[in-house]
């Protein structure tokens, strides 16, 4: 049990350390040192101004991940925790796959449901630093158009719901 309590300690250290220095990565960093920092990114995309948007989830138990949006002379603009409120509530009937996945990133796990003709997209978050729940985004298969979403609260290990 003691070794179990370690080995939690132990990432929860390491997944709060890798917060931090995503928090401290300020605007006009050059793209080379965000790279040598932290790797390759995830997914990369280009945006119509020139600018691209770097991809980085913290998973697969990880409940952030990070969008790092350079200008076109390579520098950081912005740097945004996607996996949050403000976010997920954009995530609308409607819109394509791809518009989900540029908007939340890599989802932990994806389930398909063929009576249903459903493809299902889930991310691990948290709320309140201590609450853990899933965020479901409930695709229609064959148009890859979202149906709906829909937030879970995740089970603890002992069985125990929060709040109880």
């Amino acid at each position: 049990m003691l070794r179990r309590r370690t080995y939690a300690a132990a990432a929860i250290l390491a997944l709060a350390a890798g917060c931090a220095n995503f928090a401290r990565i300020s605007p006009g960093t050059p793209a080379p040192q965000i790279r040598a920092q932290f790797g390759a990114p995830e997914a990369v995309w280009k945006n119509p101004d020139g600018s691209e948007t770097w991809e980085y989830p913290l998973g697969p138990v990880g409940v952030q991940t990070y969008m790092i949006t350079l200008g076109p002379d390579q520098t950081v603009r912005q740097v945004r925790q996607v996996l949050s409120e403000e976010y997920l509530d954009k995530a609308q009937p409607g819109m394509s796959r791809d518009e989900v996945r540029r908007l939340l990133g890599k989802p932990r796990e994806i389930a398909f449901y063929p009576q249903r003709d459903e493809e299902v997209w889930t991310w691990r978050i948290q709320e309140f630093h201590f609450r853990y729940r899933r965020f479901h985004a409930l695709f229609d298969r064959t148009t890859g158009i979202l149906r709906s979403t829909l937030t879970l609260d995740e089970d603890r290990p002992d069985g125990e719901r929060p709040g109880r």
